[in-house]
């Protein structure tokens, strides 16, 4: 039986080479636009924004841009091969980095053109054809890269097209109800994305209960309730169907890794307060590594982190890590910490547990959900409970889970595929 014709928005995963690595979200929106393009089930198309309007673009055009993204971002890098794990690595072995072998983490205007001009050469340069006019009757149109959704005139078009049924996915409210933690810009967004999802929304997708409770009251506020709603957890992406190699050259070095964008929403400075009383400790205090690129009001915080004369030599940076490279961080670590004030999911913890490694992690909603009693939960203005906890971990370098199976999170990522895929027909 097939399903009905499925548009999907491509702008986040178009505009994926301006990125040297993909974030958790990049790689949940490439999976179900490759999913999707290969599914024969569906009429599929992909939509895109263009100086001459929204236009559509056949399967097959799509799926050359996918295959070039995936080499863009080079997801399938070996640790070996990481220039930016290697140098980390060496730093941490007391080798030093390789002045000759420099990482490119960041990617620099000359090279962001090169790598967008790459991915257009793969697709093959092609103006589309109208949406409006183009897209199937009764067709659907799914987003989860959320980008478009913030632009109230790339989504004008659906006005006039009433037959298309829209889902629609918001991955948290953070900047509704703590608006503290981010910036106004990305609280005005959110403010957005809220109203375009009343206004056009058929089904909301959100990653978690929680989410779902912030969501459907920030839409209510806005005069739409009873939205059909899916809550379904985020998969793992495909690198982690394969079992990580912890670094034999770490062995003997105790390190513990926090992940995400360095930002005051993700409570790096209480890392920091617990590594000074760490490093002032007459036992040796393990390392700390940053993993992750300066956000918003961020890069303070990291110069802050890597000057303190008192833990210098013991917090490490590093950004633009491949996944196979930072599962391998993971899982020769001591534990994952995250001591977020607000999240709404959580999917490097999802990975650490999935790796076996000990998570310590802030006591919030999210967190409550996607790890339960399998991480530990602390309040995250606690900094004495977090010393006693990574302390604890330190002295014990024992504590590690068992890994899960591999073919886990290939079983679950099919269910999400599956789950999205059977509220399409829902909506």
């Amino acid at each position: 039986m097939g399903g009905r014709p499925l548009v999907y928005d491509l702008t986040r995963t178009f505009v994926g080479p301006l990125f040297a690595t993909p974030r958790g979200v990049d790689r949940v929106d490439f999976l179900l636009a490759r999913h999707f393009s290969q599914d024969s089930r569906r009429n599929f198309f992909g939509i895109l924004p263009t100086p001459w309007g929204m236009r559509i673009y056949e399967a097959d055009r799509v799926q050359r841009g996918l295959a070039r993204l995936e080499e863009l971002w080079a997801e399938t890098t070996e640790p070996a091969d990481d220039l930016a794990y290697q140098n980390l690595v060496r730093a941490l072995a007391g080798r030093g980095s390789n002045p000759r072998r420099r990482p490119r983490n960041t990617v620099g205007g000359l090279r962001k053109g090169r790598r967008m001009a790459s991915l257009i050469a793969a697709t093959g340069f092609s103006f589309g054809r109208p949406a409006i006019t183009s897209i199937p009757e009764n067709a659907i149109y799914l987003n989860v890269g959320q980008y478009t959704i913030a632009i109230p005139l790339l989504m004008a078009w659906l006005d006039r097209r009433r037959d298309v049924r829209s889902a629609l996915m918001l991955h948290d409210t953070i900047p509704l109800y703590e608006p503290e933690l981010v910036s106004q810009n990305s609280a005005r967004t959110h403010v957005t994305m809220v109203r375009s999802v009343a206004r056009y929304g058929a089904g909301l997708i959100v990653t978690t209960a929680h989410a779902r409770e912030t969501i459907l009251r920030a839409l209510a506020a806005e005069g739409r309730s009873g939205i059909r709603t899916l809550s379904v957890a985020l998969p793992l992406a495909e690198t982690f169907d394969s079992a990580a190699k912890p670094d034999p050259l770490l062995k003997n070095i105790p390190y513990f890794v926090v992940c995400g964008a360095v930002e005051p929403r993700k409570n790096h400075l209480l890392l920091l307060n617990v590594w000074r009383l760490l490093c002032e400790s007459p036992e040796p205090a393990p390392h700390l590594l940053v993993v992750g690129s300066p956000g918003w009001r961020g890069q303070p915080i990291l110069n802050e982190m890597l000057r303190c004369p008192k833990t210098r030599g013991k917090i490490h940076h590093v950004a633009g890590l491949s996944t196979q490279a930072m599962k391998s961080l993971i899982a020769g670590s001591l534990g994952l910490l995250s001591p977020t004030r607000a999240e709404g999911f959580g999917l490097p913890i999802i990975e650490a547990l999935h790796l076996g490694a000990p998570v310590v992690a802030s006591d919030i909603p999210a967190h409550r959900e996607v790890a339960g009693d399998t991480a530990t939960l602390l309040d995250p203005n606690d900094g004495p409970a977090w010393r006693s906890a990574i302390s604890a971990l330190n002295s014990d370098q024992s504590r590690r889970r068992t890994p899960r199976p591999a073919t886990v999170a290939s079983r679950e990522r099919a269910e999400f595929v599956n789950a999205i895929d059977e509220f399409l027909d829902a909506i």
